[in-house]
């Protein structure tokens, strides 16, 4: 007798790495084919998404910092997915004011 299927898709365990220019994010997805991989990044969110017939995950990771989408690498070996963003580097908001 197989156990009964949970409809809803698990956490993966994630570690978030934060160092001077990147930010990686470790996630652990056992048993999980490559292509069944789903990643979307926006300047301050990580989506993992897994969707196949026997395991199922989904994860959104908020990053401490902004990161710039178009530099994001990531690479998927034995059940350790590694993704790298770069940060975004952080321009002076604000006007100078000059006195009267």
């Amino acid at each position: 007798m197989r156990p009964q299927q949970l409809s809803s898709k698990r956490e993966p365990l994630v570690d978030v790495v934060e160092n001077d220019e990147t930010i990686t994010v470790t996630a652990e997805l056992p048993g999980v084919a490559k292509d069944d991989i789903e990643l979307e990044a926006t300047e301050n969110m990580l989506t993992i998404n897994v969707d196949d017939e026997d395991r199922q995950y989904y994860k959104e990771v908020e990053l401490p910092t902004e990161v710039d989408t178009d530099s994001a690498r990531a690479t998927y070996q034995n059940g350790i997915l590694d993704v790298e963003l770069h940060k975004v580097e952080r321009k002076q908001k604000g006007t100078k004011i000059q006195l009267d």
